[in-house]
């Protein structure tokens, strides 16, 4: 019997602590809809206190982070959610791409909109993600590159104008063609760039700005 005792009393002590970590949940779910990150942070934390590993506590609590703008706090928050088992873990990881990607790490935001994919391929959200990183990474590599040759081509260029020192000055109405010629190149290219956007615009969906990550809060 008493051994009957106890095991009651640990059952009613259980019961209690998860009627506590629904009620924190709750609490700081209010806090977050009405916009008071700070205040659902602490209510998080104090579930997080008693249970490091509650996945519902650790996802909120980078969700709040996120809000907060506090990045590199939500990314630690969001792998640990992530690690734990149960139904988060995907999101998890599609947050966290959403971290990295705000704090400007695209090619880790990559990589977590890819590992969500592959848990929930289809996840709609993470595939725009996705795209949208993959194309703002391609654009950055593509603006590195025409830099890179500009100043290739104008080391170039002063090499040649020593060269040809003590030479007659070039033709004034050709010089103007050679540049009329990459202004015209240069022109071509931003039609080029606009044209792929707005093909990637018409792609999305007709609700969601083209330029903007999809985020999950729940």
């Amino acid at each position: 019997m008493r051994k009957a005792g106890i095991f009651l009393c640990f059952l009613f002590l259980a019961a209690a602590a998860q009627a506590g970590v629904r009620s924190q949940l709750r609490q700081g779910g209010k806090f977050y809809n009405d916009q008071k990150y700070g205040s659902a942070l602490n209510s998080y934390q104090e579930i997080l206190k008693e249970d490091p590993t509650n996945q519902r506590a650790l996802f909120n609590a980078g969700n709040a982070y996120y809000r907060l703008n506090d990045y590199t706090r939500a990314e630690e928050i969001y792998k640990l959610a992530a690690e734990e088992t149960g139904d988060l873990s995907q999101d998890a990881l599609f947050n966290l791409g959403n971290a990295y990607y705000r704090a400007g790490d695209r090619q880790k935001a990559i990589e977590s909109y890819k590992e969500a994919i592959l848990r929930n391929p289809k996840d709609k959200e993470a595939i725009h993600n996705l795209q949208l990183a993959i194309q703002q990474e391609q654009q950055q590599n593509d603006n590195q590159n025409n830099n890179n040759n500009q100043s290739q081509s104008s080391d170039n260029q002063s090499q040649q104008d020593q060269d040809n020192k003590g030479q007659a000055p070039q033709d004034p109405q050709k010089k103007d063609q050679n540049e009329q010629s990459k202004m015209d190149k240069s022109a071509a290219d931003r039609v080029m760039s606009m044209a792929k956007e707005n093909e990637y615009r018409r792609s999305a969906a007709s609700n969601r700005q083209p330029d903007q990550t999809v985020e999950k809060d729940w």
